[in-house]
Formats: C-alpha cells, structure tokens, sequence
C-alpha cells in the first residue's frame, strides 16, 4: 500500500471496541486504496487479533507501547497510564509515530486512548477526526470517565463524524465541521457479523448452552467498583435465573474483579447459570441474537441490540445514547419495579431490525475524502 504523500492519515486505537466501530471503515478504506497507518496502544489485548481477523484488515497495526496484559483493572490501567503520558511528552516519540509527517489522525469514541490520540494529534500539529462524536449524558460522573474522555476528545478534535441530529447539537460549542451519518458504523459492523453467522458455523453448540436463556454482559467500572451496587446486580441476577437461564460470557475486567471478591465461585454454584469465557465478536454476536432478551451496561452492546431490535435491560442510571430508549432497551436505573416489569413483559420490547438505506461506513469514508482533498488544495 503506497503512502499518501500529501496527507498521511494515523488511525489510533486502543480498545475491541473501538476496532469494532473502526473496522468497516478500515476495511473500506483499504479497499478504495486510501492508506492510513493503524498505531495500535494496547490499551485492549484480549480477542484483538480475531477482530482484525473478522474484518479481514490487511494494514499491519504497529504497537504504541508493549504491554504483557491490557488495562484490566485499576492498577494494571495506572500503568498503561503512565506509559501513554510519557509518549505524549518524548518529543522524540513523536516522529517515530509520525513517519510520514504530520496529517490527519484518526480516533473513536470515549475511551482513554481516544482523547490520548486527540491531544497527541493536536500538540503534534495534526488535525483531528473524531467518530462517533457528539454523544453526551451531561453528567461527569455517570458514566465515569467516558463523559471526561469524550469531552477532551470533543475539544482537541477539528472534524466531527456523529451518529445522528442530536449528537450533532451537542457538538454546538466545538468548531470544525460536522457531519451525520445517521448511525453508528456499529451498524455496519453489526450488519457484517449477522451475514457471518449466517454464512458460516460458528459452532456455537459445543458451548452447551441452554435451549432458551437470557445473555448478560456487565463489565462497567461503575458497576464493578462500587460495592453496593455490584452485590445488588448479582442478587437481581440470582432472582431472574431461577425464571430465566442466564449465559454470561466474562469481559476480563469482570472475570478478575469476580475472582478478587470470591464471587465466582458463588456464580459457578448457580446450576441456571452459565458462564462463557470472552468470545470473539462474532460469536458474541451469534449469542445476542439467539438469546431471548439481553442483560447488559454496555453502550455499544445497547447500540447493536437497538439495531436488531432485541429487548434489552441497561443495567445503568443514565445512558449518552439514545438509540432503542424507549422501544426495545429499558433504562433499569437499578430500580427492581422496572427490572421485574422488563423480566415479565420483555417479549412487548421485541421490535423489528432497523433497516437503514445508506452505510454509515461509507458516509464517513467519504467524508474522510473530502478532508483529504481539501487539504491537497
């Protein structure tokens, strides 16, 4: 692949879900032969390979900083921590990532690495493109720290690729220009794995799991570290098991914090429940779609099922997505009124898969072009 001489672009991620988000627009970059560098922060270890595997990206990632585990938990993301601060402030780090001298970078979302790639861009006199941007609760704490990486993402950034009309409003403050692209690229990627699962076995039967079940996915800082409230969301959990079979499969941070706290063992007890260790994307997806009604505190995981349609329970207070509120994902605030009332009644939340005529992927990609022959002018 020839580097672009005029405008070199960087694509920065850390997370699976970022390259998730990222990987319909890598691959269709990629295919349109339009190079980028992939610079890969390890911020995420576990599955990576698979995902770069599944989207079938050929672009080598180079690696930020090496690291011999992800951030998992807060120690280990101290660390990671400290690594990154120092390759913002080796000025002699930067021309090593910067081979092809400074240009367009690329990041995603509101995780650490995002506003790390955004700050590093701007101080490196690159400007900045920010996918799904616009995305707000308006509350620093909740959920803590994604509203303070996005809003640092949000004010180092020069151009703004947001999912729908009220992500761009939010933008209102921030100069540079904006475009909607009427979905996440979440859709594109969701899109892709459910022609996967259909086109290829991707034996989920050798996982052994229940004939009917509900999937859960709980995996927020806010959840896991506040020790209350986990305790409450394993006893809501234990209750809805003894109506409805549970499969879980183990994000690291979780399956570590279970372990530190003696609850795994509590959990392996429970004969309705079934714990899976962390699947790929693919598979994750095949277990959503198959489940009868989705458990989860994940803003992407409520993203994917307000797309398919599936009933969904957010185990959260507030969420800054408003895809599927309202229809088939019911905001629990932790209170069991809505919890019971959801666990009774999900069936009333299915809803048909949304259908969307243009490809958010392709709107980005495309808005990423006219970036690059501007600057050429």
């Amino acid at each position: 692949m020839k580097t672009n001489k005029n405008t070199p672009i960087y694509i920065i991620i850390g997370t699976r879900a970022q390259l998730i988000k990222m990987g319909p627009i890598m691959k269709l970059m990629e295919d349109q032969h339009i190079p980028y560098a992939f610079i890969y922060t390890q911020q995420h270890k576990v599955t990576i390979k698979d995902l770069i595997e599944n989207f079938d990206i050929k672009t080598p990632y180079v690696n930020l900083i090496e690291r011999k585990e992800e951030a998992k938990s807060i120690r280990l993301f101290a660390g990671w921590g400290i690594q990154m601060l120092l390759k913002l402030l080796n000025p002699f780090s930067r021309k090593k990532i910067l081979k092809n001298g400074r240009g367009l970078v690329i990041t995603h979302g509101d995780t650490a690495t995002a506003s790390w790639a955004a700050i590093f861009g701007q101080t490196s006199f690159c400007k900045v493109l920010h996918i799904e941007s616009g995305l707000r609760s308006y509350n620093l704490l909740k959920p803590f720290p994604e509203e303070i990486m996005r809003l640092i993402t949000f004010a180092f950034s020069n151009y703004y690729v947001c999912p729908n009309e009220w992500a761009v409003n939010n933008l209102k403050w921030f100069p540079g220009k904006k475009i909607n692209v009427g979905a996440n690229p979440m859709y594109d990627s969701l899109m892709f794995a459910l022609k996967k699962i259909d086109s290829t076995n991707l034996r989920l039967d050798e996982l052994n799991l229940p004939k009917k079940y509900a999937l859960v996915s709980i995996h927020r800082y806010e959840n896991l570290f506040n020790k209350e409230r986990f305790e409450k969301i394993l006893q809501i959990l234990e209750k809805i098991s003894n109506k409805h079979e549970l499969v879980i499969p183990l994000h690291p941070v979780t399956k570590e914090h279970l372990e530190k706290t003696g609850n795994m063992s509590r959990l392996k007890k429970n004969k309705r429940i079934k714990l899976l260790p962390r699947q790929d994307f693919l598979n994750f997806v095949a277990l959503n779609a198959k489940s009868e009604f989705v458990i989860t505190d994940g803003g992407s995981n409520q993203e994917e099922m307000s797309y398919i349609g599936k009933p969904t329970l957010l185990m959260r207070d507030v969420t800054e997505r408003t895809e599927g509120i309202g229809e088939n994902i019911v905001l629990s605030k932790y209170d069991e009124k809505i919890i019971w009332e959801f666990v009774k009644n999900y069936k009333k939340y299915e809803r048909p898969p949304l259908k969307i005529k243009e490809r958010p992927s392709k709107l980005a990609v495309e808005f990423i072009k006219k970036i690059i022959n501007e600057r050429k002018k």
